[in-house]
């Protein structure tokens, strides 16, 4: 039992891992964050990371069947969190790398409400780590246990992600502060294109599914 629970958390992992991708998107957080002095941002990494968990976990326990009540298909999510994920981007592209202080006074103001949207939706775990839980919700008998211990396995794997969030978005500073402003900022404005590239791409993917159907 051990051995596939380990299994589990194993393949949950791989399969959101590259999804959520830290590495990359460590930039774009230190970049929408550069307004917060150090220990609000960790504060606020520590928050991303949990709210990370929370919002999976919520989508495997409850997502199959809310889709299924609200009468809401898997690309149709794809499509409309792409369409999210690629504005929050754009506006990434075209903003002025300084805040001003009066936005730094509002994002300390609404740093808890904001470390929920737009920095874990759909910054972090966006439409596609969604899609991706969906597809791992256990599908066997409710009372079985090999169903429990998929369930646990996958809920391990969740956790795991979630804490790799954290652990890239606190630490991403010590590297990227060495490469000075100017190479800080263009490594965020890539990782913002890569993120205006990975919403195109969500909401081809859901366009195509929609043609499917």
């Amino acid at each position: 039992m051990l051995h596939t629970l380990l299994n589990y958390s194993a393949f949950a992992l791989l399969a959101l891992f590259p999804i959520l991708n830290p590495p990359a998107m460590s930039p774009i957080f230190l970049d929408m964050t550069s307004a917060l002095p150090d220990e609000d941002r960790h504060r606020l990494a520590w928050l991303v990371g949990k709210n990370t968990f929370m919002l999976l976990f919520a989508v495997l326990v409850a997502g199959g069947w809310l889709l299924k009540i609200f009468g809401i298909s898997v690309p149709v999510i794809r499509v409309a969190g792409g369409l999210l994920l690629f504005n929050t981007a754009w506006r990434m592209l075209n903003s002025e790398p300084k805040f001003s202080q009066a936005e730094q006074d509002e994002f300390k103001a609404k740093m808890t409400s904001r470390a929920f949207f737009p920095m874990t939706m759909p910054v972090t775990a966006g439409p596609g780590s969604i899609a991706v839980t969906l597809t791992l919700v256990p599908a066997g008998p409710l009372l079985a246990v090999a169903t429990w211990v998929n369930f646990a396995g996958i809920s391990c794997g969740i956790a795991l992600a979630s804490l790799s969030v954290f652990l890239f978005y606190r630490y991403c500073e010590n590297l990227l502060r060495r490469l000075g402003r100017a190479g800080a900022q263009t490594i965020s404005k890539i990782s913002a294109f890569i993120l205006l590239a990975i919403g195109v791409q969500i909401i081809w993917e859901g366009v195509q599914g929609l043609l499917k159907l």
